[in-house]
């Protein structure tokens, strides 16, 4: 099988002197509807707003050091892009931020979300949260996983909750943030794709570094190939048993690093 991985991240845009976030809306050019695609870049890199954060897209890889090239490469143009406007502005990978209602007075401010998205262990859509009264505003790093051929909904299903277990059960160790899922990425958050996944679970925390970039792919690269492991056994039991032993959903959704590094150190066995 082969496979791209891509993802749409989103950082916050926030000034160094007041050390406080501010909305990306008036700085930085594009929207979901109609993404900015800067001509110094190749097919597949862009840049809108979203609510009041910096989201970019960068092309689907099976390289890993293209993916973090090209991330690293987004973050620095949009630095250069919103210092044109306030040398004081400079980006923040992180997951989430109280924001001054100042900040939130546009209708794309109060927005949340562009369509609903879904619960991979209830295959129900998670609750839109309500902008109207909210100041948390949160990043996402959402990872798209593309195969040849084109796997079934119930292997497009599995794979989710393999991400779930090689990033979103890791992800605890890294990512302290406890806010975020109040809102956004609970576990086994998802999308169904015509070419795959998009699996919504980790934050803008994991742009803040190449290491965690690299880390993000290599993870992913690890479910995907978790998954055809299994296609050649034939056999699912692996993660049916983890799943009556453990309570993934609950450990991701209360972080719970202790119960989560058992299962890193001694089943999945990754770093």
């Amino acid at each position: 099988m082969k496979f791209l991985i891509g993802t749409d991240p989103e950082l916050f845009i926030y000034n160094k002197i007041t050390n406080k976030v501010v909305s990306a809306i008036p700085f930085l050019p594009g929207t979901k509807d109609l993404p900015y695609k800067p001509h110094i870049f190749s097919k597949g890199f862009a840049v809108q707003t979203d609510n009041i954060l910096a989201e970019f897209n960068v092309p689907p890889t099976n390289n890993i050091n293209e993916f973090v090239l090209n991330l690293e490469m987004m973050k620095t143009y949009i630095k250069n892009y919103v210092q044109q406007f306030n040398p004081d502005l400079d980006i923040l990978c992180q997951a989430s931020a109280q924001v001054d209602e100042s900040e939130l007075q546009s209708e794309q401010a109060k927005m949340f979300g562009c369509s609903p998205d879904y619960n991979v262990y209830t295959e129900e859509p998670n609750p839109m949260p309500n902008g109207q009264v909210e100041t948390l505003r949160t990043t996402g790093m959402h990872i798209h996983v593309g195969t040849t051929p084109v796997l079934s909904t119930d292997d497009k299903l599995l794979l989710l909750r393999l991400m779930d277990l090689y990033l979103g059960l890791p992800s605890l160790l890294f990512d302290t943030d406890t806010e975020r899922r109040n809102l956004y990425g609970k576990a086994g958050c998802f999308r169904l794709t015509p070419y795959g996944v998009e699996y919504r679970v980790l934050s803008g925390y994991f742009l803040k570094t190449k290491a965690l970039e690299e880390w993000v792919f290599k993870n992913t690269y690890l479910a995907i190939n978790k998954l055809v492991e299994m296609w050649k056994d034939d056999n699912t039991s692996w993660y049916w048993n983890i799943i009556d032993n453990f309570d993934i959903q609950s450990i991701i959704n209360n972080n719970q690093v202790k119960q989560a590094e058992e299962i890193i150190t001694n089943i999945l066995r990754i770093k």
